[in-house]
């Protein structure tokens, strides 16, 4: 019902949602949908950290059409995932984490028992391990199997080990058209976590892709500084990256 009602209030020019202070946004269903709108139908998403497949659906919401794999290893999200993958014919789990070569397992905390959207590889200072699991890269799963003919669309919130997967898609991000990739602006808490922001651009730009829009961001509670964000990359020989005009 409320994406009824919000679908409805977007067709005559408004926009519905809870309060949030002035700047700071979660788009990431409109952005989709402005994809979409301007030409983009991709054949093949790939979700990196799906959890339990909440972007996802959302995505099939927009793309109906495409196969969606489903990249989580956490087990408390995985009845979720085969519910979301029995109901899409299209659909595939894929119950293991990702990383960079080299990495065939990972150790993660955060929340797994919950299913928590915070879970993550531990950091050096971290002791508690909550569950090791199982790693590849993004090449191995897919290179062989997804082309540009897919224009593929790749999601990754892998809560600060989105650098290492993608340095595990050196061939897969020759088909990637979309990227949708989960950074900090800054090192929060000086933990050494990486992507930051600038991490991310450098290493897509370096492959091809350009900054495209902002889907949503996140901030700090105590003075509302801007701490988080998904950028949308987009190939540059992409037919969306052609449409340079103002207007």
């Amino acid at each position: 019902m409320k994406k009824l009602v919000q679908r409805a209030f977007r067709q005559v020019g408004y926009r519905v949602e809870r309060w949030r202070p002035a700047s700071r946004f979660n788009a990431m269903d409109e952005t989709l949908e402005l994809l979409h709108g301007r030409g983009f139908d991709p054949r093949v998403i790939l979700d990196g950290g799906a959890n339990c497949g909440q972007w996802a659906q959302m995505a099939l919401d927009v793309f109906p059409e495409a196969c969606v794999h489903l990249i989580e290893p956490q087990p408390s999200c995985r009845r979720a995932l085969e519910q979301l993958a029995a109901s899409r014919p299209t659909a595939r789990l894929h119950a293991l984490a990702l990383s960079e070569p080299g990495r065939d397992r990972l150790s993660l905390t955060g929340g797994v028992a919950y299913a928590g959207t915070g879970v993550h590889v531990m950091t050096p200072t971290e002791t508690e391990v909550e569950l090791e699991c199982r790693a590849t890269t993004l090449d191995e799963l897919f290179a062989t199997i997804v082309s540009r003919a897919d224009r593929p669309l790749l999601k990754l919130d892998l809560e600060g080990h989105e650098l290492a997967a993608l340095r595990g898609a050196t061939r897969l991000l020759d088909a990637v058209e979309v990227a949708i990739v989960e950074a900090q602006l800054y090192d929060i808490n000086q933990s050494g976590v990486t992507p930051v922001f600038r991490d991310v651009y450098d290493l897509l730009a370096h492959r091809g892709f350009d900054l495209y829009d902002i889907a949503s961001t996140g901030w700090r509670r105590r003075d509302m500084r801007m701490h988080m964000l998904d950028p949308v990359f987009v190939r540059t020989d992409s037919p969306l990256y052609a449409d340079r005009s103002w207007l």
